[in-house]
C-alpha cells in the first residue's frame, strides 16, 4: 500500500499515533473513563463484576461431579479477566468487528468504511485468514490492538480529518474478521476469540445465506442477550430488487426476533454500490459517540454468565419468600460483604485461594475502571476476601457467618442432634453409675460400723468394693469416647441433622451441607468423652459432712464398746463376786439392766444415724446426678455446636451469600 493509494490511511505503529494524523484532532485517547457508569436496575456494572467474582470464589470451593461445574467457573474467570483487561484499556475506543461467511462481502464493506483496500476480498473460498484493523484515532489504541492480537502489519490508522463527516468516528477500532465458516479450525477459533472481545458485532449476511444455520446456531442464538450490541447488515443489496430486499429484511427480522434478538439493528448495504454504507457508518458513529458499547457488551456477558449460575440457586426467590431456607437478610447491592457473610471456603482443598483469587482480582480491576470507581470496587472486593478470612478463623463459640443461620436453623433439629449424641455417649447410664458409686462410697463413712462387721463376716464387703471399682472403671471407659455401635449412632444422627438442615436446597448445596456436617465426625466421640469427663466429680471424692458423721459413728461405736465392757465387768465382778472390793459401779448387779439398755440405745442410735445419713446421701447423690447430667448435656451441646452445627451454619451462610451475590450479578432488585 502506497501513500498515493491511501493518502488518509497508513499502516499504524503499535502503541503510537497514526501517520498523517493532525495534532488538532481533539481529546487525547489514552486513559480516561466512560462517560457514565452503566447501571441495571440500580446496580452498577462494577458491583455486578465484583459479585460475579465472589460467585466464582464460592463455587471454587465446591467443584465436583455433583457440585459446581469446573467449566462454568473457568468461563466466569475468563470473563472476569477479559472484562478487567477491556476496561483497563482505552475507554475512548469502541471495538467493532465485521463478521460473516465466505462471499458475504464483509471485507469489501470493511474497505468501504476504511476508504482503502486494506483487506483482500474473494467469493469462492475464504480469503480473510487474518484479522485486519483500521483505527480512527490511534492514541491509546496500541495496547488495545495488542490485546486483540492484531499483527502490526495488519493495523491501519485512519485520519479523522480526512473528511469532515468522519470526525465523529474518532475512537472507532474496526476489525475485519476471518470467515466464520472457514474449514480451518484455527480461523474459526480466531473468530470466536475476537467476537468475545468485541464491543459491537456487525454480522454481514448475504441474500443467499442470511438464514444459514451455521451463523445463527453458533453465534446469534447463543448471544440473544447481546442484542443491544449486535447489528445485522444484509449486504449485496445491489443484487436484489427493492421488493426482494424488503422481503429479505422482513424474513431476517423475523428470524432475529424468533431467536430473541429483538433489539438487534438490521441494515441493508452494498459494498459494490456503497448503498446503505452511510447508514452503517452513521450507526457506528452513534455507537462511538455514546461510548457505552464496551459496558453494554460486558453487562450482557455478565447477564449470560449469571444465568448459568442460577441452577445452583434453584428457585431461590420462591424459597426466600416462603422462608424455607435460613437466609440472613440480603445485603444491599454493592454493599461490602463483611465477616458475617463470608464462610470458610478458603480453607477447603482446591478452594478459591488460587483460582478464585485471580477471578476476584480480575473482577476488581474490571470494576475499578468503570465510571472511575476503582477505589470503591477495590474496597468491596477486599472486604469480601477479609470476610472469608475472618470466617475461616472464627473459633468455637465466636460470632461468625453462621450467627444468622443459627437463629434460623430449626431448634428441634439441634435438640434432636444433642439428644442423639447424649444417647450415644450413654449420658443417662453415666448418671446412674455416678449415683450408685456415690452411694456405695458413702457407706464407708456414714454407714454403721456394726453393719460393716456383719458384711465382713458374710463376705459382702469385698463384693461392694469390687462393684464400686467396676462403676468407676465404667465411667472412665465412657469418658474415653464412644466406640462401635455408638459411633454409628453418632454418624446417623449427623446425617439426619444435615439432611434436615439442607432440605429444600439445590442438589450441590445439599451435598456441601452434608459434607460440612460430617467434616469433623471422627473427632466427635473423643470430644463427647471429654465433655463427660469434665462433668464428672473427682473419683471417690468425699463430702465434708461424711467425715463428721464417720467421727460421730466412731464415737458411738466406742461408747457401745465401753458399755459392753462395763456390762461384762459387772457380770464377772458382781455376779461371781470375783472382786468384792471393786467399785460399786463395776460390781452392782442392779445396774445390769440399765447398762444393757444404754448399749442397746447406743447401737440403735448408730443404726438410725446410718439410716438417716444414707437417706441424705441418696438425696444428694440424686441431685449430684442431675447436676452432672446438666453439665454433660451442656458439654454435649457445645460439642454438637462446634463440630456439626457451626460448620452447617457456615455452609448455609455461604448459600445465603451466594444467593445475595447472584441477585447482584443478575441485577435483580
Amino acid at each position: 500500500m502506497t501513500a498515493a493509494e491511501a493518502p488518509a490511511a497508513r499502516p499504524a505503529v503499535a502503541g503510537g499515533p497514526g501517520i498523517g494524523m493532525p495534532g488538532q484532532t481533539g481529546a487525547v485517547l489514552t486513559g480516561g473513563t466512560y462517560p457514565g457508569e452503566l447501571r441495571a436496575r440500580g446496580v452498577s456494572l462494577s458491583e455486578r463484576l465484583s459479585a460475579l467474582a465472589r460467585l466464582v470464589q464460592i463455587g471454587s470451593a465446591r467443584v465436583g461431579p455433583v457440585g459446581f461445574s469446573a467449566g462454568l467457573l473457568a468461563d466466569a474467570e475468563a470473563l472476569l479477566a477479559r472484562a478487567g483487561e477491556r476496561l483497563r484499556l482505552s475507554s475512548h475506543h469502541t471495538i467493532a468487528v465485521l463478521a460473516g461467511g465466505t462471499g458475504s462481502g464483509k471485507s469489501s464493506l470493511f474497505n468501504q468504511l476504511a476508504g482503502a483496500q486494506f483487506s483482500s476480498v474473494g467469493v469462492l473460498r475464504p480469503v480473510t485468514r487474518e484479522p485486519h484493523a483500521c483505527v480512527w484515532g490511534m492514541d491509546g489504541a496500541g495496547p488495545l490492538l495488542d490485546w486483540l492480537g492484531i499483527e502490526p502489519r495488519r493495523r491501519y490508522a485512519r485520519s479523522s480529518a480526512l473528511e469532515e463527516g468522519e470526525r465523529d468516528l474518532t475512537g472507532l477500532l474496526l476489525v475485519d474478521l476471518p470467515d466464520h465458516d472457514s474449514v480451518l479450525a484455527r480461523e474459526s477459533a480466531e473468530v470466536r476469540r475476537l467476537v468475545a472481545q468485541a464491543d459491537l458485532m456487525v454480522w454481514v449476511l448475504d441474500p443467499q445465506k442470511y438464514a444459514d444455520a451455521a451463523v445463527h446456531s453458533r453465534y446469534l442464538v447463543p448471544m440473544a442477550g447481546h442484542a443491544s450490541v449486535i447489528a445485522a447488515a444484509l449486504n449485496q443489496a445491489d443484487l436484489l430488487t427493492p421488493e426482494q430486499a424488503e422481503d429479505c429484511v422482513s424474513d431476517l427480522r423475523r428470524l432475529l426476533d424468533a431467536e430473541g434478538l429483538h433489539d438487534a439493528r438490521v441494515l441493508v448495504t452494498s459494498a459494490t454500490s456503497a448503498a446503505g454504507v452511510a447508514d452503517l457508518r452513521r450507526a457506528l458513529m452513534e455507537t462511538v459517540i455514546a461510548r457505552q458499547a464496551a459496558l453494554r457488551r460486558i453487562s450482557a456477558d455478565v447477564d449470560a454468565m449469571a444465568a448459568r449460575f442460577v441452577p445452583y440457586a434453584d428457585d431461590m426467590e420462591v424459597r426466600a419468600r416462603s422462608g424455607l431456607v435460613p437466609w440472613p437478610a440480603a445485603a444491599k447491592p454493592g454493599a461490602p460483604a463483611g465477616p458475617g457473610s463470608a464462610g470458610a471456603a478458603s480453607e477447603r482443598p482446591g478452594g478459591p485461594a488460587g483460582s478464585a483469587g485471580g477471578a476476584a482480582t480480575a473482577g476488581n480491576s474490571a470494576a475499578g475502571e468503570v465510571g472511575g470507581g476503582a477505589a470503591d470496587a477495590a474496597g468491596e472486593t477486599a472486604s469480601a476476601a477479609d470476610g472469608a478470612s475472618a470466617a475461616d478463623g472464627a473459633g468455637p463459640g465466636e460470632a461468625g457467618p453462621g450467627e444468622a443461620g443459627m437463629r434460623a436453623l430449626p431448634a428441634a433439629a439441634t435438640e434432636t442432634l444433642t439428644a442423639a449424641f447424649s444417647a450415644a455417649a450413654g449420658m443417662s447410664g453415666v448418671g446412674r453409675a455416678l449415683q450408685s458409686a456415690r452411694e456405695l462410697k458413702a457407706v464407708d463413712y456414714v454407714g454403721w460400723p456394726v453393719a460393716w462387721l456383719a458384711d465382713w463376716v458374710a463376705r459382702r464387703d469385698p463384693v461392694r468394693k469390687i462393684r464400686l471399682g467396676a462403676l468407676w472403671e465404667e465411667l472412665r471407659d465412657v469418658s474415653a469416647g464412644a466406640t462401635g455401635a455408638q459411633q454409628a449412632e453418632i454418624s446417623n444422627a449427623v446425617t439426619t441433622f444435615a439432611d434436615e438442615a439442607g432440605h429444600g436446597l439445590p442438589g450441590p448445596w445439599q451435598i456441601s451441607v452434608r459434607q460440612a456436617a460430617r467434616s469433623r465426625t471422627t473427632e466427635i466421640p473423643g470430644a463427647l468423652g471429654t465433655a463427660i469427663a469434665e462433668a464428672l466429680p473427682k473419683e471417690n471424692s468425699v463430702a465434708p459432712w461424711w467425715r463428721a458423721v464417720a467421727a460421730w459413728q466412731g464415737l458411738l461405736l466406742g461408747a457401745a464398746a465401753v458399755g459392753l465392757a462395763w456390762l461384762v465387768t459387772i457380770i464377772i465382778l458382781g455376779g461371781f463376786g470375783a472382786a468384792p472390793n471393786a467399785p460399786l459401779l463395776l460390781r452392782d448387779a442392779g445396774l445390769l439392766p440399765w447398762v444393757a439398755l444404754m448399749v442397746v440405745a447406743i447401737l440403735l442410735l448408730g443404726w438410725l444415724t446410718a439410716k438417716g445419713c444414707m437417706a441424705l446421701v441418696m438425696r444428694d447423690a440424686d441431685r449430684e446426678r442431675e447436676q452432672a447430667q446438666q453439665r454433660m448435656r451442656a458439654g454435649i451441646t457445645n460439642v454438637a455446636r462446634l463440630f456439626v452445627v457451626a460448620p452447617v451454619e457456615r455452609e448455609l451462610a455461604e448459600f445465603a451469600r451466594f444467593h445475595d451475590e447472584l441477585t447482584v450479578a443478575r441485577a435483580r432488585g
